[in-house]
């Protein structure tokens, strides 16, 4: 079980954006909290940690944790060496030199650039495919990829690729080539790279950009920012990636693999909202079907744009990561070096020294899906939301976080989300209960007697209305507002007629109608005592009009009253 993303249950809304943009089906589940709040948990079995669900949430109920803090207390007692994922390069801008720097000088062992094992990353799938041992290949360098692969696509995970992601390629590297055997920290952009390493070992502390940021800043540490678009840095062992450096960048496996091998047959598929979509979509292909490889990224944008790259304080947008991303391209094709027959040489490097068996992964295929509901399940559920019809169960709002009323209701039987998160469930309910009849039965008397006045208003406004013609000219303001008048009372009337019941959804609209009206009166009332023409008579009418409005009003205050604790 993994607790890489984490709720803040007082902050929770139970707004469900969480369950709209998880990928993972399973991982989220809806209660209620012993004081009535609806709140949205984890089930961390089933999370994939992409970190989607930080991103959508408004009221930061979502976090993750990292290995941050742990990786500063162990570094003053432990050998510890950092692989440096070259999302770094868009995460810190400028600054990226200067902030290994300062790992160097407070007491890392030694820094080494990940796009160089991303070098070996492409350079083995090269040879795996030219070997026939990687046919059909769905990448496997996004950590979330495959947690989601093994969880719902077990069968597919054969398709996964044999050849480690780049960080676990440098890993197995510097281990097994350069001969060194320390803890491994990872500078990274994303939380779900603990899953990788905690399957494979590879690496002991993920360190997320942005707990990095987080920390500096804590300390009161800054960074001159370098001059110009340097991208050099003199790694540890001559460990220089090139073109790996653009593998976080959606296509950037492609990219790599195409200049090696111009005629392969590769696609690639980024961002939560699309790529886990393809996925399902491949494992129902036929294999005939499927491309060579098949690139794929949780995050839209590329690593560059995971959640663990910014805080809050950072403007940065996708765009300024391309520009970025652009350069870095830019200077490793500048820096590649290939034969006179147009090897690339750093691969052929590649084939003296490395053993591509050593580079390669297992997958945890083991899992056994659920099977699906049956046509009796679904009707006890449907029964319980009080969808009836065709067209109810076919509604599809999205208000629960599901694509479909199906999924809803797969997510209430298997316990993971309640009958009342559902929009059409709770219009059905709100009326159900014995005491919500007594309240709806007392709303509706208040209701015919706020009816009755209105009607007797209206008379009285009518002989206003007509005697204040009947006078002078001079009153055809008043007479104007009374018209007003006249018309917000017939409003009342009609609407008190035609409304079976009065609930928490009609009735801020009475409540707004009868506001107007005592406002009208108010400027009628005043427009007859400022008339040097207004018989006595009509003041008289006029001042019980008044009065009767504002018994109105107190009506419609008990009615609101009333109804307060029901809605």
């Amino acid at each position: 079980m993994n607790n890489l993303i984490e709720v803040i249950n007082d902050r929770c809304v139970g707004c469900s954006a969480c369950v709209r943009v998880c990928p993972s089906p399973e991982a989220n589940i809806v209660k209620i909290t012993e004081d009535g709040r609806t709140v949205v948990e984890i089930n961390n079995d089933k999370c994939i940690a992409c970190g989607e669900c930080i991103k959508a949430c408004k009221t930061r109920a979502r976090d993750y944790n990292d290995d941050t803090e742990r990786f500063f207390k162990d570094l003053k007692d432990r050998k510890i060496m950092i692989i440096a994922h070259p999302a770094i390069k868009t995460a810190f801008p400028g600054t990226w030199q200067a902030v290994l720097k300062w790992f160097k000088q407070n007491g890392a062992d030694s820094i080494y650039d990940g796009a160089y094992g991303a070098d070996i990353c492409t350079w083995a799938y090269i040879r795996a495919i030219e070997q026939g041992n990687a046919k059909n290949v769905v990448s496997q360098h996004c950590p979330a990829i495959v947690k989601y692969m093994e969880l719902y696509h077990p069968d597919e995970t054969r398709d996964l690729s044999p050849v480690h992601s780049p960080i676990s390629c440098e890993a197995v590297y510097i281990r097994d080539y350069i001969k060194k055997n320390y803890a491994v920290a990872v500078l990274s952009p994303c939380p779900a790279m603990k899953l990788e390493f905690e399957a494979t070992g590879h690496a002991e502390y993920n360190i997320t950009f942005k707990r990095l940021k987080e920390y500096f800043r804590r300390k009161k540490i800054d960074f001159n920012k370098a001059v110009g678009s340097d991208l050099h840095y003199d790694f540890d062992d001559q460990v220089q990636g090139c073109m790996g450096g653009i593998f976080p960048a959606p296509g950037g496996l492609k990219y790599n693999l195409s200049i090696n091998m111009p005629n392969i047959t590769a696609i690639s598929s980024d961002g939560a909202g699309v790529v886990y979509k393809e996925l399902d979509t491949y494992a129902k292909l036929p294999p005939h079907r499927y491309p060579q490889v098949f690139e794929v990224l949780s995050c839209s944008g590329g690593c560059g744009c995971g959640c663990g790259v910014n805080d809050g304080d950072s403007d940065q947008t996708v765009i300024d990561v391309k520009n970025i991303m652009r350069d870095v391209e830019i200077d490793a094709r500048n820096r590649r070096k290939t034969t006179m027959n147009g090897v690339d040489k750093q691969f052929k490097a590649f084939d003296d020294r490395v053993n591509p068996r050593s580079l390669m992964r297992n997958y945890d295929s083991g899992r056994k899906l659920a099977p699906e509901l049956t046509v009796k399940d679904l009707e006890e559920v449907y029964a319980k939301l009080g969808k009836v019809t065709a067209s109810d169960r076919k509604l599809d709002c999205g208000a629960c976080g599901y694509d479909s009323c199906y999924d809803m209701a797969v997510a209430i039987y298997n316990g993971r989300n309640i009958p009342e998160n559902c929009i059409m469930c709770a219009k059905h309910s709100s009326g159900s209960t014995p005491a919500a009849h007594a309240d709806n039965s007392k709303a509706s008397e208040i209701a015919e007697k706020v009816s009755s006045f209105a009607t007797e208003l209206l008379a009285d406004i009518e002989n206003i209305y007509a005697s204040l013609y009947s006078i002078d000219k001079s009153n055809q303001q008043t007479a104007s507002m009374s018209g007003i008048v006249e018309d917000i009372l017939s409003k009342v009337v009609g609407f008190c007629s035609s409304t079976d019941s009065i609930d928490a959804e009609n009735l801020p609209l009475l409540v707004s109608t009868l506001e107007k009206l005592q406002t009208a009166v108010g400027t009628l009332n005043a427009n007859v005592k400022e008339s040097a023409a207004g018989s006595s008579t009509i003041r008289e009418a006029m001042q019980a009009v008044a009065d009767a409005t504002t018994e109105l009003n107190v009506m419609t205050h008990d009615m609101v009253s009333t109804l307060n604790d029901k809605y």
